[in-house]
């Protein structure tokens, strides 16, 4: 699984993260608290390969990450990734093809039934609510059975139906051997984690 060894980041010599040593388990949930401007997003972005850490290393299985095994990972950022022009249903049969699925069209027309989308599949991605792109974007993480899901603050934008829908899905990645973690400022959405953390002048402590 996943573990980042003496990560650090830095942006116009100003330090973000600071020696970051952390190792993620199959099959456990993770938490993340910190004030805004602390570098979650950026801890996130490193551990989805999408930045690159100033130094540290990032590994796999104990093997370098590259680019190949973001296979592996689900994510939802603050970035949704989605296609405004295309559908909903359009935009998981695009995805379902990246990840090589046989039948993309029908997993998409799944995903959208489960994330309570199906009255707006057909509809371009562009007309939607801020809540339904982030349902949206959590099938677009799901959809081909990630290891490791990453999540910034995937709650955001949610009615309190969304919310509970998808804390009912992460119980079952969790329960089905995958792991979840979680950027959040919502202690009550950490508290639900089984592991809590957080970001202190850019090192990593147990929250709490």
């Amino acid at each position: 699984m996943l573990s980042l060894e003496f990560v650090a980041k830095e942006y116009n010599l100003q330090p973000v993260l600071d020696d970051i040593n952390l190792s993620l388990a199959k099959g456990e949930s993770y938490s993340l608290t910190a004030p805004n401007g602390s570098g979650k997003t950026t801890l996130l972005q490193i551990m989805a390969g999408l930045t690159q850490p100033t130094r540290g290393r990032v590994l796999w299985d104990n093997q370098p990450f590259r680019v190949k095994m973001r296979g592996r990972i689900g994510v939802v950022l603050q970035q949704t990734f989605l296609y405004g022009d295309l559908t909903g249903t359009e935009n998981l049969s695009f995805y379902a093809s990246l990840y090589g699925m046989k039948k993309p069209k029908q997993t998409a027309d799944e995903w959208v039934k489960t994330v309570g989308l199906q009255d707006a599949s057909d509809v371009k991605v562009k007309e939607y609510s801020k809540g339904m792109k982030q349902r949206l974007s959590f099938a677009r993480a799901l959809l081909h059975q990630p290891e490791l899901l990453l999540l910034d603050e995937p709650f955001d934008g949610l009615d309190a139906k969304g919310s509970t829908l998808f804390k009912e899905l992460l119980a079952e990645v969790v329960r089905s051997g995958s792991t979840v973690f979680l950027v959040t400022h919502q202690g009550e959405d950490a508290a639900q984690m089984q592991h809590r953390l957080s970001l202190r002048y850019g090192r990593l402590v147990a929250a709490g």
